[in-house]
C-alpha cells in the first residue's frame, strides 16, 4: 500500500487524460474518495465495491479489467473514462455530490501547480487485481469472512481448554498434592487421638467400678 501526495495524483490525472482545468477537482475527488491510498478498497451496503485511488466502483465492470485497478495511472485512466462517460462531469462520485471533495481543494490546487512529472516517475504497481472482475466476489468474501469467523471462535475455545487444562495441572500438581495429603493426614491424626480419648475415658470408669463393686459388694 502507497499514499501518494497531491502533486502524485495531480501527476497521474494529467497523464490519464484529464484536462488541465479539471485536475485540481481530479485530485480532491481521489483525496476524498480514498486518501490517496493506491490500494482503496471499499465494500457498499448494496454489495458493490469500489477500488483505487479513485474508488472505481464494480457498478462499472469491464473497465476494471483495462488494467490494474491499484496501479496509479491505470486507476487514474479508469476514472477519466467514467468522468467521459458521465458527460465530463464528477456526479459519479459520492464525495464531489455531497460537496465533500471541496474540504480537500486547497491543497489539491497547490498539488495541480506543481504536478509530478509521471513521465519521469513510472508508474508503481503497487497490488494487484483479480483477472476478472467475478459479479460473485461479495458472496465469496462473505463465505470467507465467515470461515475467519468460525476459525477465530476455534481459537478462542482452544484458549479456553488450554485455560482448563493448566487449572487441572496446577490442581494436582505436587505441591498441591503434599498440602492435601498433610491436610488428610492433619484429619486422620485428629480422628485417632479422639477415638484414643475417648476410649481411654472408658476405661478408667470401668476400672472404677469394679474397684468399688470389690470393696463394697456393690455393683455399681
Amino acid at each position: 500500500m502507497a499514499k501518494l501526495s497531491p502533486q502524485d495524483l495531480a501527476g497521474y490525472a494529467l497523464a490519464a487524460g484529464f484536462p488541465p482545468a479539471e485536475i485540481a477537482t481530479a485530485v480532491a475527488v481521489a483525496l476524498g474518495e480514498s486518501g490517496g491510498e493506491t490500494t482503496a478498497t471499499n465494500r457498499n451496503s448494496n454489495g458493490s465495491y469500489d477500488y483505487g485511488l479513485w474508488q472505481i466502483n464494480t457498478v462499472h465492470g469491464p473497465l476494471l479489467n483495462q488494467g490494474d485497478r491499484f496501479n496509479p495511472l491505470d486507476n487514474a485512466k479508469m476514472a477519466f473514462t467514467v468522468w467521459q462517460r458521465a458527460g465530463n462531469k464528477w456526479t459519479p462520485w459520492s464525495v464531489y455530490k455531497s460537496g465533500v471533495y471541496r474540504t480537500f481543494l486547497p491543497q489539491a490546487t497547490l498539488g495541480a501547480a506543481k504536478p509530478t512529472n509521471v513521465t519521469a516517475n513510472p508508474p508503481v504497481v503497487t497490488g494487484s487485481a483479480p483477472a476478472v472482475d467475478d459479479p460473485n466476489s461479495g458472496p465469496v468474501d462473505a463465505v470467507s469472512n465467515s470461515l475467519s469467523g468460525i476459525a477465530s471462535s476455534i481459537s478462542e475455545f482452544g484458549k479456553t481448554l488450554a485455560s482448563i487444562n493448566t487449572f487441572i495441572t496446577n490442581l494436582f500438581s505436587g505441591g498441591t498434592w503434599l498440602r492435601i495429603g498433610a491436610f488428610v493426614m492433619g484429619c486422620i491424626l485428629l480422628l485417632f487421638s479422639f477415638v484414643r480419648l475417648t476410649g481411654t475415658d472408658k476405661a478408667v470408669v470401668a476400672v472404677g467400678k469394679t474397684a468399688i463393686a470389690a470393696r463394697t459388694g456393690v455393683r455399681v
